[in-house]
């Protein structure tokens, strides 16, 4: 937990204002999250755990590209990466009104409303046309294709897979060369804005509408990644029944492409997408989940069984 005495300090100083509560958010992951209070609105200070990630100038981006297209978001009042008293940045942002859906008791009906309006939203931030492929910072990532990026950003996420000896490098260069070779087709699809993360978690519910918060991991995508992501978490979080809220979804998400081709590679999707998933989960209670996952996804695509499935 940080020093609320800084917190305060901080942002008074850039904000002008007077402190009247801070009360920190528990169970967020990556950062320290804290909501502010004070006379005339509350705000959100985020306090970065972890060095240049988002990439710096990605949420001011992403800030910029969703107020041009009228899209609701938590506007950014101040984001600093050099700060003394927190070294890996912070954040102050407009604190909007809601409970994210996660903390909710819904009902069933009640979500399949929800995923309906993720279908709706999500079809808006996909008309939102990127420069390259993978992680983007100013408004351009490096790659030139998805599939080449997906290849080379599987070294990024496979360090507690080889520490926990679950794999070994000969083991996911060839699965990594398959990868490669199986997401081709989704070369000539041009970069979208993707959230990557459309989970309960981020979804803001308020007067039963919805709105996305938490753009930390925005990519520069082809549509389908960031679909894929949601339907993988969706059986990872919903079992059986994340066949209803996949279909809510689809119900009101529209694409100008062939639907047909994401059904096709929608398990490769998720056999690289679990494979990340799982270099995170190790040793906590979702690993097990998570590599049946893969398992299905690798069966389903028709792709070489990894060694640590047979």
């Amino acid at each position: 937990m940080y020093d609320t005495h800084s917190i305060k300090k901080v942002f008074e100083k850039d904000m002008g204002k007077n402190v009247t509560a801070i009360q920190q958010f528990e169970g967020v992951e990556n950062n320290a999250v804290y909501k502010i209070e004070t006379p005339s609105q509350a705000y959100i200070f985020k306090i970065y755990r972890i060095p240049n990630w988002p990439e710096d100038g990605k949420l001011l981006l992403v800030d910029r590209l969703l107020t041009e297209r009228g899209i609701p978001h938590a506007k950014i009042f101040v984001y600093n990466r050099d700060a003394t008293h927190f070294p890996n940045g912070y954040l102050i942002e407009e604190c909007l009104p809601g409970i994210t859906a996660d903390r909710l008791t819904l009902s069933r009906d009640e979500l399949i409303s929800l995923f309906q309006q993720l279908g709706a939203l999500a079809t808006q931030l996909h008309k939102i046309q990127m420069k390259g492929y993978g992680y983007t910072g100013t408004g351009e990532a490096l790659w030139c294709t998805y599939s080449e990026f997906m290849y080379d950003s599987m070294g990024d996420n496979n360090g507690n897979l080889l520490a926990h000896k679950i794999t070994d490098e000969e083991e996911l260069e060839r699965i990594g060369q398959e990868f490669w070779a199986r997401l081709k087709v989704w070369d000539k699809y041009p970069p979208v804005l993707c959230h990557t993360d459309l989970s309960t978690k981020n979804m803001l519910v308020h007067e039963g509408n919805i709105g996305l918060i938490d753009w930390d991991d925005v990519y520069s995508l082809p549509w389908v990644h960031d679909i894929a992501e949601l339907t993988f978490w969706l059986k990872r979080e919903y079992g059986e029944a994340a066949e209803i809220y996949r279909n809510a979804f689809f119900s009101h998400y529209q694409t100008e492409y062939d639907m047909e081709d994401f059904y096709e590679t929608e398990p490769v999707l998720h056999a690289r997408i679990g494979l990340g998933g799982l270099n995170y989960f190790i040793g906590t209670p979702k690993e097990a989940i998570i590599k049946q996952l893969i398992k299905d996804a690798l069966q389903k695509s028709e792709m070489g069984m990894l060694k640590m499935f047979l």
